[in-house]
């Protein structure tokens, strides 16, 4: 009798349904992972919310899974440097390996049908079997994907951060442009904000600012513990005053890491030191325009660097972050829920308690 897979899909938006199918035959440049943990994403909500329209109805959820490859044939094996029973995270994009793109190292591919949508955002109808999400407890490692070693004494807990972790490093680092010595403001303290204070932490800044509501006072005393500096709960107060107040000087760089807030992005321009760089990375949502002080960041001849999503290289580096057991991780992954109970992960991400991250496991 064939192995079964379950997996989730959405089929709208609040509908998931969990599916069933016999594990695919795979050819020579093909594998099967066996899931371990898959994060939860802010993407994930805003899907099961409605809010990307109608391109992620009929997909199978979940692209930051890591876990150990189950099956493997003879070439892929060869390419992808692995052995059936090694653990490995997963690149949610598909590269061919000769568009440009791929040719010089950048992402995602560019070529049709590869790149994006990828893992976590393709419908269980493409070819190569239904099993093209992380919120399952297998999946279809296609020719055309990137497999990443992960050391397997690391926990399930955190080696589910390879990705949020991988936001941080390419947003303080690779864009950023961090450097020893620089200063560093955070403002919001979700996952990609503690993430960012890591990969500043790790980068020598000399002093980090993170700043927060009321309702996320765990959330900043576990910023403590990664290397922040200053922790500020901002409530009705005046951002730009408390960072200012509380650090030697103006932040070098400045990283908004806050969902749909339109003011962060003002208070992120007026907090910058001259020549500083400010990194946005809070998704605000469609339509919806901040205010730009203009004249303040030609004045202080500030970089504004747009960013999104996490390369290769710097997933490679969170692991590595990781694997290092500098930072008291398990308190950053907090929430675990099986793939019977997805629906009660994305509430739980958006409900009062606000846990710092959610993953989801094949079994709890």
């Amino acid at each position: 009798m064939a192995e079964m897979a379950r997996y989730a899909v959405l089929n709208g938006p609040g509908d998931y349904e969990i599916r069933e199918a016999p594990l695919p035959e795979i050819g020579d440049e093909e594998g099967i992972l066996a899931v371990e943990a898959c994060g939860v994403c802010g993407t994930d909500v805003e899907a099961y919310e409605g809010k990307l329209g109608d391109r992620t109805n009929g997909t199978a959820p979940g692209h930051e899974p890591f876990g150990r490859v189950l099956r493997v044939g003879g070439s892929a094996a060869k390419r992808w440097k692995v052995r059936e029973g090694d653990r490995v995270a997963l690149y949610s994009s598909l590269s061919c390996g000769r568009c440009l793109n791929c040719r010089t190292g950048r992402e995602p591919c560019v070529a049709p049908g590869f790149g994006l949508p990828g893992y976590g955002m393709r419908s269980p109808d493409i070819p190569g079997g239904p099993l093209w999400g992380g919120f399952a407890t297998h999946m279809y490692l296609a020719p055309e994907a990137t497999l990443l070693p992960m050391s397997g004494s690391v926990s399930v807990a955190a080696g589910s951060l390879f990705s949020v972790m991988a936001n941080g490093v390419d947003w303080v680092l690779n864009h950023g442009g961090l450097r020893p010595g620089m200063s560093v403001a955070v403002l919001g303290p979700g996952p990609r904000g503690l993430a960012s204070v890591i990969a500043a932490s790790i980068a020598g800044a000399s002093e980090i600012a993170i700043t927060g509501l009321a309702n996320d006072r765990d959330r900043l005393e576990l910023a403590r513990s990664f290397g922040a500096d200053h922790v500020l709960e901002v409530s009705g107060r005046s951002t730009v005053d408390e960072v200012l107040a509380a650090m030697s000087a103006p932040p070098d760089m400045v990283i908004d890491c806050t969902p749909f807030a339109l003011a962060p992005v003002t208070d992120a321009i007026h907090l910058a030191a001259p020549g500083g760089t400010v990194v946005l990375a809070g998704v605000k949502g469609p339509d919806r325009d901040a205010r730009l002080p203009m004249d303040v960041a030609m004045s202080k001849r500030l970089t504004l660097k747009g960013v999104w999503s996490r390369s290769v290289a710097s997933m490679e580096y969170a692991i590595r972050i990781i694997e290092s057991r500098r930072f008291p991780l398990e308190r950053f992954a907090t929430h675990a829920f099986s793939i019977e109970h997805v629906e009660d992960a994305i509430h739980a991400l958006t409900s009062d308690a606000k846990p710092v991250h959610v993953r989801i496991v094949p079994e709890t």
